[in-house]
């Protein structure tokens, strides 16, 4: 009966399972089969309670089991501790807190040395595996060391076990974390290839999830949606679906598709979710903070991120998330400290691996906030956002023309902008992208001098300029312009082109992300510079419409402080329609 329980666990076949444990405690109730020695069935099937008690996310009951067979097994009753040690380190993981964290790795690493001296393989993989993944990957956040753990779980089975398929699962999901997503394409693919036909595991529903994680790190919102369904569809009869993960995949799927925009179907997965487990579950709590953050009432969200840490049950790796959404609804609110915030979070996504963590993991969010995070002072911040460059060198140029201008280099080096003309033309050339013909350049310099007197001229400007900053200027014959570099005006207008592109809860994020690159008046040492003029009327037009459109989608969302601000924005910014926005403003006031 024992063996028969130990088959069905990794097919996922839970109640089967608990029928056999239950017929398995009839039977020695009876008295009637004497163990051999070396082995207590009292204590080894205590030890299975134990781990399918934990499983089912009773967590200190499952502690509690699992400890009464330690404290009453000897040394030689390998097999109930050994599982004991499993159960123990899977309940006090997922508690995640720092000192039940390193309390469940010892208990694993127990459990490895006790299934070592078995020679069970089986369960040695699977000590590893949960070591790696609810240790390393969910309670401690180090995503190397986890999929260090995981490998060695996979080198540790037989090509035909059962639990391989899902184990290279997790080790996509942990891959995916990490950025690697063909590796992790290839691990999904090789998991596929297990999967027989006909053969009831939770592999084929597992895979299609993780595949669901893949496709949404690379954006494709659509086909994550198919496979999220697919996922459902595979998991329709297996235990596992009714049981507490079945929440956790509804959750999860309600927080993938928001995450993409799609905010009507995330909606229906976490209502689905929320019903099953009730409003004060701690997952529904994350997974209503994470929507509430990105699209819904940034007040509401701020409020329960901070009753998730009131809690003190955040998992350390959704700490750099929980950080990022914090700065995301402290900018939607018009509250100061957001850039804080956000530096903090990146911080958290660099521990767990690197910053591609936060950039797949939330990339319409960390873009945006990786400029406010820079502005806070965040190195990493100015990391990633050159990562917006094609393969930049160290002395790619920086160009900051919303508030004082500034030039820096990839490296962090600051460029000495002069005064007059030369820092002048460098600013004009900074806003285009291919830069000037020459014969613009002198008619804006030096409309009123003939040709060869302004060439020359124009040299001179340049010679200054190097001297000051470096060879910072191209000229291509008839052509100026400046070396590669990343400007905050152009990236803002293309922000915000990527805004009007898109719908629904995407655009309302986009708008955000655009705003965000907005940080102060543009060229304010060239208030009434001529050339600046053009640029200036589409920035000025771009940025109230930005505001219009996040005042008015607040507003329908019923989101009066988020619909507040942005109209004090936008009355800010265009002062000559004051009336309109008075009465708009009234109006918000007067719903709340």
């Amino acid at each position: 009966m024992l063996d028969q329980a130990w088959y069905l666990e990794p097919l996922g076949l839970y109640a089967d399972r608990a029928a056999v444990l239950d017929r398995l405690e009839v039977v020695l109730a009876a008295g009637t089969v004497p163990p051999p020695e070396g082995r207590n069935w009292q204590l080894e099937l205590l030890a299975e309670r134990a781990v399918d008690t934990g499983r089912n996310m009773r967590l200190r009951e499952g502690l509690e089991l699992a400890e009464s067979v330690l404290a009453a097994a000897d040394d030689d009753l390998t097999v109930a501790r050994g599982r004991a040690c499993l159960a123990a380190g899977q309940a006090l993981a997922w508690m995640a807190t720092d000192a039940t964290v390193a309390r469940a790795d010892r208990a694993f690493a127990d459990a490895e040395r006790y299934f070592r001296a078995l020679g069970n393989r089986e369960w040695l993989g699977s000590a590893l595996l949960r070591r790696g993944y609810s240790v390393w990957f969910q309670s401690a956040a180090d995503y190397r060391r986890a999929e260090a753990f995981i490998r060695a779980a996979l080198s540790t089975w037989d090509p035909s076990s059962l639990r391989r398929p899902p184990a290279l699962a997790f080790h996509a999901d942990v891959l995916i974390e990490l950025g690697d997503l063909d590796e992790a394409e290839r691990q999904l693919d090789a998991a596929q290839a297990l999967v027989k036909p006909g053969t009831v595991t939770m592999g084929p529903s597992n895979i299609a999830w993780t595949r669901a994680h893949l496709t949404a790190a690379r954006r494709d919102a659509r086909r994550t949606e198919r496979l999220l369904n697919e996922a459902e569809r595979e998991a329709a009869d297996l235990d596992w679906f009714e049981a507490h993960m079945g929440t956790t995949f509804l959750l999860d799927a309600a927080e993938l598709l928001s995450r993409l925009g799609l905010e009507s179907r995330a909606q229906h997965y976490f209502e689905r979710g929320r019903a099953r487990a009730g409003d004060d579950d701690a997952e529904v709590l994350q997974a209503r903070a994470a929507l509430l953050a990105r699209s819904g009432d940034p007040l509401e969200a701020i409020e329960v991120l901070q009753e998730m840490v009131r809690r003190d049950w955040l998992e350390k790796r959704l700490v750099w998330r929980h950080d990022l959404l914090m700065a995301w609804a402290t900018f939607r609110a018009g509250r100061q400290g957001a850039g804080q915030l956000a530096a903090v979070g990146l911080e958290s996504a660099v521990r767990c691996g690197s910053p591609l963590v936060a950039l797949l993991g939330e990339p319409e969010v960390t873009w945006p906030l990786a400029a406010l995070a820079e502005q806070a002072g965040s190195e990493i911040a100015r990391g990633i956002r050159l990562q917006r460059a094609v393969h930049p060198s160290p002395g790619q140029l920086i160009v900051r023309l919303f508030g004082p201008a500034r030039i820096t280099r990839a490296d962090g080096t600051s460029v000495a902008i002069p005064a007059g003309m030369p820092g002048e033309l460098a600013r004009m050339l900074a806003l285009h992208d291919e830069g000037l013909p020459v014969e613009v350049v002198l008619d804006t310099f030096f409309p009123l001098v003939d040709a060869s007197t302004a060439r020359g001229r124009l040299r001179q400007v340049l010679a200054r300029l190097r001297t000051a900053a470096g060879d910072i200027v191209v000229r291509d014959e008839d052509h100026i312009r400046l070396v590669p570099c990343w400007v905050d005006v152009r990236e803002f207008l293309a922000a915000a082109d990527r805004a009007r592109s898109a719908t629904g809860a995407l655009a309302v994020m986009r708008a955000y992300a655009a705003l965000a690159l907005h940080s102060g008046p543009l060229l304010p040492a060239d208030r009434y510079a001529p050339w600046a003029e053009h640029v200036r009327h589409r920035v000025d037009y771009r940025h109230l419409d930005l505001l219009e459109f996040l005042a008015a989608d607040a507003e329908r969302r019923g989101s009066q402080v988020e619909a507040l601000t942005a109209l004090e924005a936008a009355w800010d910014a265009n002062p000559d329609d004051a009336e309109r926005y008075r009465e708009a403003i009234e109006r918000v006031r007067g719903a709340a």
